[in-house]
């Protein structure tokens, strides 16, 4: 099992950051290589997200459903699927929240993915490096969308 455990400061109130994360258009906007491919009518998404483990790129497929507390600025994430080849499966969840500090907002997040198929060994191997990146990447991307939303700017 892979587990992902990120927090990042953000320069801007709780509101204005919960309000882009309980928004998958917009979470989607910050990760590169992800796309909503079709919203079910229970609310549950179908997405695609294509990550590169060294060399080589690996697209993958995904049903995902999100449950959002937005009194308590918490959610959770839920997601199966598959990579487009075939040569692997996974079961992913994420927990992520967003809280007041000093500076603005601290958003911290936990994740785990189970890996099986011909893949894995692959991909768990290179996901820490992957995941660090792509965390990287988001907040950046969340704190320019943030600073953007601010009165005044």
């Amino acid at each position: 099992m892979i587990e992902v455990d990120e927090r990042f400061d953000v320069p801007a109130p709780p509101a204005t950051v919960w309000e882009l994360l309980a928004d998958p258009e917009a979470v989607v906007g910050c990760v590169p290589g992800a796309a909503i491919v079709a919203e079910n009518d229970d609310g549950s998404l179908e997405t695609s997200l294509t990550v590169k483990f060294g060399p080589v790129a690996v697209a993958f497929q995904a049903h995902a459903e999100l449950d959002l507390d937005p009194e308590a600025m918490q959610g959770r994430l839920s997601a199966r699927g598959r990579d487009k080849q075939g040569g692997a499966r996974f079961q992913a969840s994420a927990t992520f929240g967003v809280a007041a500090d000093r500076a603005g907002s601290t958003v911290t997040t936990h994740g785990e993915v189970e890996i099986s198929g011909r893949l894995a060994s692959m991909i768990e191997g290179g996901a820490g490096v992957v995941a660090k990146r792509m965390s990287a990447q988001f907040a950046d991307c969340l704190r320019a969308r943030c600073a953007h939303d601010l009165p005044g700017q």
